[in-house]
C-alpha cells in the first residue's frame, strides 16, 4: 500500500496549490544553485555537485504538461541566479541557465508516462529515468562545456566535470520525489531501522579516517538486501544517507577517495561512486516492484480462477493415479460432490478422497492420454441423478498421470424439455381449439349463407320478370336497384360459399385438366367489360396463344375476374390497366397493372388475409368484402401457382400471377363460361 509521490501529490493539488509548491521547489532550487556555486567562487571554478538539477526536475514533473515548459525555463534561471552570484563568466551563465532547463524537462519528461502523473516504480521507469538524467548531464556539461572553452578553459574537463555532478545529483535527489511513499501499515519499522543503522555503520567503517583496508563498497551488500526487502522509498532515503556519510568522512580524509590523485579528484571519485551505488540500488529495487507486482497478479489470477472452480455449477475433480487402482484427489468442488456423492468421502484430516468401491474406478483406468472417456451416469447404476461424465488424462512435469474429470449435470436440461414439452401440448391444445372454434365459425357462415342463397336467388329472378314486364321508367328504376344490389350481395355470398369450401381442403385428389389461360384471361376481360365502358377505363392487352395450365377453367376465370376486378376499382376515370401474359421455358407468366395510388407498404403484409381490407378502401368507399384476393390465393395454391402485388412504377399496383405449364396439349373446356 502506497501514498502518491510528491511530485504526483503536487500535480494532483487545485492549481492554486499546485503553483505555489512548484514555485516552492524553483525557489529551493535557486538558494541551493547559489549556496553550492559560492562554495566554488571564482571566473574558473565550477561547482562539484549540483542538487539544484535534481530538485528542479522534480518541480518540472510536479507541473501540468502544457506548463512543463515554463517550469523548466524558471529552473534553468534559478540555477544561472547562482552562477551569477559565483561570478562565472556570462556565457557559462547563459549556457548553464539553458543547459539545466533541457535538463529537467528531458527527466520530467521521461518520468511522466502518463502526461501529468511521474512515476518512478518499475525498472522499465528506471530505464526512462536514467535514460532522461544522462541525456540531460550530457547536455548541460556539452553547453557549460562550449561556454568554458571560449572563456579560456579545458571543454572536456567542464563536460566530465559539470556531467558527473548534475548526474550523480539527479541519480540520488530526484527519486525521492518521483517514488511512491508507502503507508505505515505496510512497513517493517524494525527491519527498516536496523538496515540502516547497519548500513551507516559499514560506510563509517569503509570511509573513517585511519581505517586500515580502504572498503568503499562495504555496504553494498546491505544496501541490495534493502533493495529486495524494503520499499523504494525507504531504499532512497537510505542510499541519501549512505552517500552522505560517506561524503562527509570523505571530507575530513577518511575513506579511499580523500587521497585520490589529480587524474581522478575526489569529487569525481565520490561522484562516480555515487551513480554507480545509486543506478545499481535503484535497478534492484524497480526489480523487486516488478517481481512483486507479477507475484500478485499471479496471485489474483490464482485466487479468481480456484473461486471460479470451486463455485461452478458444474462439476469438476483433479486426481493423481499414485499407482495401480490408487488415486488421491488433489482437487474437487461442491458441484462434483453432489453429483458423485457415492464416489468421494473425507478422510481423517478432513481432505476428500475416492472411495474403494467407487463406480468411477474402472473408467479412471481406461482413460489414456490420447482417448477421453464418457459415462452416462444416469447408466452406470440405478438412482443416480443424470449427468454426463468425462474423464481426460493429463501428462504434467513433476506429476503422475493426472486425471481431468467434469461433471455435467442434466437436471436443469431434463426439467427443461419437459418445461418444453409441457409448453409444446398446451399451443397444440390451445391450437386444435382454435381450430375447432374457426371451422366452426367457417361452418357457421357457410350455413346462414348458403340459406341466403335461395331467397337471393327467388329475389333476382323477380325482379328479372318485373323488369322485363313493366314500362313505367320509375318502376323500371327501382328494379334496377333491386337488381343491382341482388347481384352484389349474390356475389358476397358466392365468396364466402368459396372460402368456406377452400378452408375444408381438396375434396378429392383428382388430377386437374388442362387449359389454355390465355382464354381464361380473355373471358375475363369480356365478362369485366361493361365496368371497364362504365368507367372509360382502357385495357391494353398483349396475351400470346397457346398458354397450357393444369386448373379448371372457372377457377381461372375467377381468378382473373378478381385481379381485374380490384384494378378496375382502383384506376381513375380514363385511365389504363395492362395485361400481358406470356410463357418461358417452365411457367406462364401473367401480369395486370394499373394506374390507381398503389398499395401501401404497411398494408402488402396482410393483403392476402381474409375480411382485410386497407385503410385507404375503406375510406374512399370502395365496394368489397376483404376475401377477394385471399380467394385468389387459394385457388393458385391448388394449382402449384402463386401471386405478387407490388407498387408499379411511376403509379398503380402490378399483379404477377406465375403457373407451371402443363406438359399436354390443352383441351377443349367442358365448364361452362362465367356470366
Amino acid at each position: 500500500m502506497t501514498r502518491p509521490s510528491v511530485a504526483a501529490t503536487i500535480g494532483q493539488a487545485a492549481p492554486l496549490w499546485r503553483a505555489v509548491f512548484v514555485a516552492g521547489l524553483v525557489t529551493l532550487g535557486g538558494a541551493l544553485s547559489v549556496v553550492f556555486a559560492l562554495e566554488q567562487r571564482g571566473v574558473m571554478n565550477l561547482a562539484w555537485w549540483w542538487p539544484a538539477a535534481a530538485v528542479g526536475a522534480i518541480a518540472a514533473a510536479a507541473s501540468p504538461l502544457r506548463w512543463r515548459w515554463l517550469t523548466a525555463i524558471a529552473v534553468g534561471l534559478a540555477s544561472g541566479l547562482g552562477s551569477a552570484v559565483a561570478d562565472r563568466p556570462l556565457l557559462v551563465v547563459i549556457l548553464g541557465s539553458l543547459g539545466v532547463a533541457v535538463e529537467a524537462w528531458l527527466v520530467a519528461t521521461a518520468v511522466s508516462r502518463e502526461q501529468d502523473r511521474p512515476r518512478l516504480t518499475t525498472l522499465m521507469d528506471v530505464g526512462r529515468f536514467a535514460i532522461g538524467a544522462i541525456s540531460g548531464a550530457a547536455i548541460v556539461g556539452a553547453l557549460v562545456g562550449v561556454a568554458r572553452e571560449f572563456s579560456g578553459g579545458d571543454f572536456v574537463d567542464a563536460f566530465w566535470t559539470i556531467g558527473a555532478s548534475h548526474l550523480s545529483a539527479m541519480v540520488l535527489i530526484a527519486p525521492l520525489g518521483l517514488i511512491a511513499i508507502p503507508r505505515a501499515a505496510s512497513v517493517r519499522w524494525w527491519r527498516s531501522v536496523v538496515l540502516t543503522v547497519a548500513m551507516l555503520a559499514a560506510t563509517v567503517i569503509a570511509f573513517f579516517p585511519g581505517t586500515p583496508v580502504a572498503v568503499p563498497i562495504l555496504a553494498m551488500p546491505l544496501m541490495a538486501w534493502a533493495a529486495v526487502a524494503e520499499p523504494m522509498f525507504f531504499v532512497a532515503v537510505q542510499l541519501l544517507a549512505v552517500v552522505g556519510t560517506a561524503s562527509g568522512l570523505t571530507v575530513i580524509g577518511g575513506g579511499a577517495y580523500a587521497a585520490a590523485g589529480s587524474e581522478l579528484p575526489t569529487a569525481t571519485a565520490l561522484q562516480v561512486f555515487t551513480i554507480c551505488f545509486g543506478a545499481t540500488t535503484l535497478a534492484i529495487s524497480a526489480s523487486q516492484n516488478d517481481r512483486r507486482a507479477l507475484e500478485s497478479r499471479q496471485m489474483a489470477v490464482s485466487h479468481l480462477l480456484h473461486d471460479a472452480f470451486r463455485q461452478s455449477k458444474s462439476g469438476f475433480a483433479i486426481l493423481q493415479e499414485d499407482g495401480p487402482g490408487k488415486y488421491s484427489v488433489l482437487e474437487v468442488n461442491a458441484s462434483a460432490v453432489v453429483m458423485l456423492r457415492s464416489e468421494f468421502e473425507r478422510s481423517d484430516t478432513g481432505r476428500w478422497r475416492l472411495r474403494e468401491d467407487a463406480l468411477l474406478r474402472p473408467s479412471l483406468a481406461e482413460a489414456t492420454y490420447d482417448v477421453s472417456v464418457t459415462v452416462d451416469w444416469e447408466d452406470v447404476a440405478p438412482g443416480n441423478p443424470p449427468a454426463t461424465i468425462t474423464i481426460d488424462a493429463v501428462n504434467r512435469s513433476g506429476l503422475n498421470r493426472v486425471l481431468l474429470v467434469s461433471v455435467q449435470d442434466l437436471r436443469p436440461l431434463r426439467e427443461a424439455e419437459r418445461e418444453m414439452e409441457w409448453r409444446l401440448e398446451r399451443e397444440r391444445q390451445v391450437s386444435r381449439t382454435f381450430q375447432a372454434l374457426t371451422q366452426q365459425k367457417v361452418d357457421f357462415v357457410a350455413s346462414v349463407t348458403h340459406e341466403l342463397r335461395t331467397p337471393i336467388t327467388s329475389i333476382l329472378g323477380f325482379a328479372e320478370e318485373l323488369s322485363e314486364s313493366t314500362d313505367d321508367p320509375n318502376v323500371r328504376e327501382q328494379v334496377e336497384v333491386i337488381l343491382r344490389n341482388a347481384t352484389r350481395l349474390r356475389g358476397v355470398i358466392d365468396d364466402v360459399l368459396l372460402v368456406s369450401k377452400l378452408s375444408r381442403g381438396p375434396a378429392a385428389a383428382d388430377a386437374l385438366p388442362v387449359t389454355d389461360a390465355g382464354l381464361a384471361l380473355q373471358r375475363s376481360i369480356e365478362d369485366a367489360k361493361h365496368s371497364i365502358q362504365q368507367r372509360h377505363l382502357r385495357v391494353a392487352a398483349e396475351i400470346e396463344p397457346d398458354l397450357p395450365v393444369h386448373g379448371r377453367e372457372i377457377d381461372l376465370t375467377r381468378v382473373f375476374t378478381n385481379i381485374l376486378t380490384n384494378a378496375i376499382k382502383f384506376s381513375p376515370d380514363r385511365g389504363t390497366i395492362s395485361v400481358v401474359a406470356y410463357r418461358t421455358d417452365h411457367q406462364v407468366v401473367v401480369t395486370i397493372s394499373d394506374e390507381g395510388e398503389g398499395i401501401a407498404d404497411e398494408d402488402l403484409t396482410h393483403i392476402f388475409d381474409r375480411f382485410y381490407r386497407s385503410s385507404s378502401s375503406t375510406s374512399r368507399g370502395v365496394p368489397g368484402t376483404g376475401l377477394g384476393l385471399a380467394i385468389v390465393k387459394e385457388l393458385l395454391s391448388s394449382m402449384d401457382g402463386r401471386i405478387e402485388l407490388a407498387r408499379a412504377e411511376p403509379v398503380g399496383t402490378c399483379a404477377q400471377i406465375t403457373l407451371p405449364i402443363a406438359d399436354i396439349e390443352p383441351v377443349e373446356s367442358t365448364g361452362a363460361p362465367t356470366p
